[in-house]
């Protein structure tokens, strides 16, 4: 499946996940995905079919983070977080047309973490 996107802007959105990635040591990986769960830029994993697969499971979550939060009248979903044993999930959607997922260590401060999430919908809002 080809991307919606060009390849020269799917190379800047991988440039800046880099970068983020390179430069938060709480932050290990991030992805950006259409919330169908088409995998635009992916550094969560290297073959292929697991950045389907993990693209397709993330949009999953926030899809039904969107139906819950519509069917108990809470307004849209904004951020979505998944506390696990070993790090953190954090998804946010980038306007209508991107989702925004990424990965931090056990002990990463969330404060610090969403201040990074919201830099990155500014920067990615414009591309998407």
């Amino acid at each position: 499946m080809q991307s919606p996107l060009a390849p020269d802007v799917l190379q800047k959105i991988e440039e800046i996940l880099e970068d983020v990635v390179n430069k938060e040591p709480s932050i290990t990986s991030a992805a950006v995905m259409s919330p169908e769960g088409f995998p635009l830029v992916v550094l969560i994993a290297k073959e292929e079919d697991t950045k389907i697969e993990l693209a397709a499971s993330i949009a999953s979550l926030g899809s039904l983070s969107e139906q819950t939060a519509e069917r108990l009248k809470i307004g849209h979903y904004q951020d979505l977080v998944l506390r696990c044993g070993n790090g953190h999930l954090l998804v946010r959607r980038i306007g209508s047309v991107g989702m925004l997922a990424v990965i931090t260590e056990q002990n990463a401060h969330l404060g610090a973490c969403y201040i990074i999430l919201d830099f990155l919908e500014k920067r990615l809002e414009a591309m998407l």
